[in-house]
């Protein structure tokens, strides 16, 4: 696995195989960037169930001043620092061991994030999450969730509204921002 695009273009990123890891794969990455690509530069990312940490890598070789990183795995929070460590950019990534809902629930962090990648595991109930998330974020955030086709989405929580749906293969992404009329 490697950085797609940026100033850390082809550095490689370490994976674990384990069956309850499903790294994001390349043509999902790109089409999330290739979305994303005008507002990047200088906003705060957050890496919701970052694995790896390969999604908030990306993001600060394509620009972000900064990436937030959080997953409840030991084991992940290990390989997402080694990662930051090879790819040289522990000056704008902030890692931290939490489960995703006590995350979100930090109105003061939630409101510095400019963009959100959530990549819950498939089969996880995310709509209380999304309801917290949606409370405490910034309203100027986009949001990006990724799931299986299996699941759909309402079009709309809280203030926030579904902008854009793009599916590749069995993955979805779903976008939401706030909508003003």
């Amino acid at each position: 696995m490697r950085i797609q695009a940026g100033n850390l273009k082809y550095k490689k990123i370490k994976y674990i195989k384990d069956d309850r890891l499903r790294p994001t794969r390349n043509i999902v990455k790109k089409s999330f960037f290739d979305t994303v690509s005008t507002i990047i530069d200088g906003c705060v990312f957050l890496d919701l169930f970052a694995g790896v940490g390969s999604v908030g890598i990306e993001a600060i070789s394509r620009g972000a001043k900064e990436a937030i990183f959080v997953d409840n795995s030991f084991r992940s929070i290990k390989m997402i620092k080694e990662n930051i460590g090879l790819s040289g950019c522990e000056s704008r990534s902030v890692v931290v061991k939490s489960d995703a809902a006590s995350f979100v629930s930090n109105k003061d962090i939630m409101k510095k994030v400019d963009i959100v990648y959530m990549d819950a595991p498939y089969g996880y109930d995310i709509y209380d999450l999304l309801e917290k998330l949606f409370l405490n974020v910034n309203k100027n955030a986009i949001i990006c969730i990724e799931h299986s086709s299996k699941n759909e989405l309402e079009e709309k929580i809280g203030e926030f509204s579904n902008i854009k749906r793009r599916k590749i293969g069995k993955n979805i992404l779903d976008y939401f921002g706030v909508v003003n009329v």
